[in-house]
This record gives structure tokens, sequence and C-alpha cells, in this order.
């Protein structure tokens, strides 16, 4: 995935989680779909992108949304994970927070 400085400011923020998430060794796709005609444009309504990393021989799944300011509601978030969630499967939102950084909610 080729990485360019987008204009949207939500664009912006997921380019820098990207890069971080980079850094930190993570495999990062980003999985949001868009038109004017795609009703689910997140995957699986939750995440922006999924993430892979091996740790200690098994293979860690992010399922991850990105935001600015504010977070969304966490209901959907716990309700997945109370569904589908394991051991080896995270999902967390990150929220950029203008002049203060990261905030992550992990579920």
């Amino acid at each position: 995935m080729k990485l360019k400085h987008p204009r949207a400011k939500g664009n912006r923020i997921q380019l820098k989680l990207i890069k971080k998430l980079r850094e930190e060794g993570w495999l990062v796709a980003k999985t949001e779909r868009v038109g004017k005609f795609i009703k689910e444009k997140d995957l699986f309504g939750i995440g922006d992108l999924i993430c892979l990393k091996k740790v200690k021989d098994k293979t860690v799944i992010k399922i991850i949304q990105s935001t600015s300011s504010r977070p969304h509601t966490h209901k959907k978030y716990r309700e997945f994970v109370e569904k589908f969630g394991e051991e080896y499967l995270k999902v967390e939102q990150h929220v950029w927070i203008n002049r203060k950084g990261w905030k992550v909610f992990s579920y």
C-alpha cells in the first residue's frame, strides 16, 4: 500500500496510525471501502484497519477503528468482542486527540 499525504483530516490521522503500527512491527492492511452506494464501509462495521503480528509463536490479529477528537460509542465494539473475541483476536479504537496524542480503547 502506497502512503500518500491526504488532505482530509481523517485520512491524515489514519496515515499516522498506519505508520505508528508499522514501526511497532505490525503488518497493516486498510479495509475501509469508500463509495456512494456502499452501506457498510468498515470491516464488520467496526474497523478501518486489520493488523497481524507474530507474538510467541502465535499470530495476533487486531481490528482497529481510527478516529479523531472523540471516540465512537463502545457498545458495538463490546458486542462484537463478546460474540467473536478470542485471546488472539483484539478489537481496538485509536482516537487522535489534538496536541495530546493517541488514546487507545481495547475491548
